[in-house]
């Protein structure tokens, strides 16, 4: 069950990075969503998930900024 969690906190770091370079609202939100569900199924070592939920959000704020919505 924790090798489960751990690869979705591990998930949702790729897709954060990814979200950087590529599809930044796609990648964004998935990473956001991964973060989140590894968060309230893992009771520790939650770093992973807090950073893809973080670099999700920059990816998202990202894909706003470059279509000229913000």
């Amino acid at each position: 069950m924790n090798n489960e969690n751990n690869s979705m906190s591990i998930a949702s770091l790729i897709c954060g990075i990814v979200s950087i370079f590529i599809l930044p609202f796609i990648f964004g939100i998935a990473s956001i969503i991964l973060g989140i569900i590894a968060i309230s199924k893992q009771e520790e070592k939650k770093n992973y998930a807090v950073l893809g939920i973080i670099l999700g959000i920059i990816g998202v704020i990202w894909a706003f900024y470059s279509t000229g919505i913000i």
